[in-house]
C-alpha cells in the first residue's frame, strides 16, 4: 500500500518485554519454516508480532553472517537500532530502500532518522582489537525503482529479509544457529503496518537454493541502484524444493495468470467429461469444498489487473470457489481499468457470484464502547496472498500458498521491484496452509464487522 499521509509513531512498548531467552535454552531451535501474522486490532503483542519476529532474527544474527533487506518503507528506529547492534558485533548489514522512505512527506522524519542512524553507525571506526561488519544503507533513485525500468514512477515495493545465519532468539549466543533464512513479508517497517494494516511474513529456513535466488536478485537490484542498469523484464523464477520465488518486473508474461492457468487443468485419474477435464472438481474429502471443488482464497490489498479478474471469473464459471478479501479495485496509474476489473469480479457465474469482501477502513473510528475504553478503529487488508486448496498442475488435493509484495496491479507486474513466493505445504497437518486460511477468515470476519459501523462494503 502506498499512502500519501503522515505515518503514526512506531509503537514499541510491547516489544520491550521481548528479551532474549536464557542461556539454559541454547540447544533450542527458535526459528522454523512457517508464517507470522500481525493482528492490527488485537493487543499490542499481536500488533507487533512481525516486527518482533524480525527483531529476534536480527538480534540472533551471528558474527560474520550477512543480513540483506529490501523494503519500500523503512521507518522503524527500533529495528534500525537492532541492525546497528548487529553491525557492531561483526554482522554484514545491507539495506536497500525505495526513495519514498526518505522523500515523501507522509513518512515524516522516520525514514530520514533510520537512514542517518544507520549511515552514522556504518561509518564508525571500531575500537582497537574489534571488527565491525561491512555494511551499507542505499536508496533507490528518486521516483524510480532500483531495478525496474519504469517510465511512470514505479517503486521498489519489496519487503524481504535475508539472513545467512541466525539463532532467531534475539541473541547470537542463545539457540541453535540456522542457515539460509528467507522472510518474505507483505508489510513495511512503519507504524501503520502494526496498528492499521493486516500483514503476513512467511519464513523459510535451511533452503539454500531459495536464499541464493533471493540473494542474486538483491545483488542485481543493488547493482542497478549504483550504475542505473535497469531492466524492463526480469523473467527469473527460482525452484527450491517446496518453495519457488518469482521476481519482477515482468514485461513478457503475467506470472499470476500463469499460476492460475495451472489450476483447473484436469486431475490425474479423472476421466474427461464432454471432452473436458473437471479441473475445478475431483478433490478428496477434506480438500476444497464439501463436494470436492477447488477453493482459491485471495487476500490482496490492491486488485486492478483486468486479465487476472477475468481469469478468476472463468475459473469460478468452471466450478472453482473463489473467495476474495480486498482493499481497492483501482490502480494509481491505470485510471478506468478498475471498471473492467470490478465487472469480472462481480459478474454472476453458473454457480453464483465470486465471494467479495472489502476491507479498506484505515482511520475509520469504531463505535463508542459502553465500558469507557477507547473504540477499536478500522483496518485495511495489506496482505498479498493466494491460497489454493484443490487441483494444481493436474494433481488433486494440493494445499499451496503464494505470498509476497506483489499486488494484482499493472505496476506490480511491469514497473515495480517485487517478489512473489510460493510454498507447497506437504506436511501431514498442513500447518502453514491452515494458518493462512485462519488469517483469511479473520480478515473476512473483520470486513463484515467493520461494515456494520460504517466501513466500506
Amino acid at each position: 500500500m502506498i499512502k500519501k499521509r503522515l505515518l503514526p509513531a512506531l509503537v514499541i512498548g510491547g516489544l520491550l518485554a521481548m528479551t532474549a531467552p536464557s542461556a539454559s535454552a541454547e540447544t533450542t531451535t527458535y526459528v522454523s519454516t512457517g508464517p507470522v501474522f500481525n493482528n492490527p486490532k488485537g493487543p499490542q503483542a499481536e500488533q507487533n508480532a512481525i516486527l518482533g519476529h524480525i527483531g529476534r532474527l536480527i538480534g540472533g544474527a551471528t558474527p560474520g553472517s550477512t543480513i540483506k533487506i529490501s523494503l519500500y518503507a523503512f521507518g522503524s528506529s527500533w529495528t534500525a537500532d537492532r541492525l546497528a547492534e548487529a553491525h557492531r558485533r561483526g554482522v554484514n548489514v545491507q539495506v536497500l530502500v525505495d526513495d519514498d522512505t526518505i522523500s515523501e512527506a507522509w513518512m515524516g522524519q522516520s525514514g530520514k532518522t533510520v537512514r542517518d542512524k544507520l549511515n552514522t553507525t556504518f561509518a564508525e571506526v571500531p575500537p582497537s582489537g574489534t571488527t565491525y561488519g561491512t555494511s551499507w544503507f542505499r536508496v533507490c533513485e528518486y521516483n524510480k525503482p532500483c531495478l525496474a525500468d519504469s517510465a511512470i514512477g514505479g517503486v521498489n515495493h519489496n519487503k524481504f529479509f535475508l539472513f545467512s545465519r541466525t539463532t532467531g532468539s534475539g541473541s547470537p549466543n542463545t539457540g541453535v544457529p540456522v542457515d539460509n533464512v528467507v522472510v518474505q513479508s507483505s508489510g513495511n517497517l512503519t507504524g501503520q503496518d502494526l496498528s492499521s494494516l493486516w500483514n503476513d511474513a512467511m519464513t523459510i529456513v535451511g533452503n539454500q537454493a531459495l536464499h541464493a535466488g533471493y540473494t542474486t536478485y538483491f545483488d542485481r537490484m543493488a547493482k542497478a541502484q549504483a550504475d542505473k542498469s535497469r531492466v524492463k523484464d526480469y523473467p527469473v523464477d527460482v525452484e527450491a524444493g517446496d518453495a519457488k520465488a518469482y521476481f519482477f518486473p515482468r514485461a513478457s508474461t503475467d506470472v499470476v495468470i500463469n499460476i492460475l492457468n495451472t489450476v483447473g487443468t484436469g486431475v490425474e485419474g479423472e476421466a474427461p467429461k464432454d471432452g473436458k477435464y473437471p479441473g475445478c472438481s475431483g478433490n478428496s474429502a477434506g480438500h476444497g469444498t464439501a463436494d470436492g471443488r477447488t477453493v482459491i482464497r485471495i487476500a490482496n490489498g490492491h486488485i486492478s489487473r483486468p486479465a487476472v479478474a477475468k481469469k478468476l471469473w472463468e475459473m469460478a464459471e468452471d466450478g472453482c470457489y473463489i473467495d476474495v478479501v480486498y482493499g481497492k479495485l483501482a490502480d494509481y496509474e491505470a485510471a478506468g481499468e478498475h471498471r473492467e476489473t470490478a465487472y469480472w469480479l462481480t459478474r454472476s457465474t453458473k454457480l453464483g457470484k465470486i465471494s467479495l469482501h472489502r476491507l479498506d477502513n484505515e482511520g475509520l473510528p469504531g463505535p463508542t464502547k459502553t465500558d469507557g475504553t477507547a473504540p477499536v478503529s478500522g483496518s485495511t487488508s495489506h496482505t498479498k496472498y493466494m491460497a489454493i486448496d484443490g487441483s494444481y498442475k493436474a494433481k488433486k488435493d494440493q494445499k499451496i500458498v503464494f505470498t509476497g509484495s506483489h499486488t494484482f496491479t499493472g505496476m506490480a507486474l511491469t514497473d515495480n521491484d517485487e517478489t512473489l513466493l510460493k510454498y507447497e505445504d506437504k506436511s501431514a497437518n498442513s500447518d502453514v496452509f491452515n494458518a493462512y486460511v485462519a488469517n483469511f477468515r479473520a480478515q473476512r470476519a473483520q470486513a463484515v464487522a467493520e461494515a456494520e459501523y460504517g466501513g466500506v462494503q
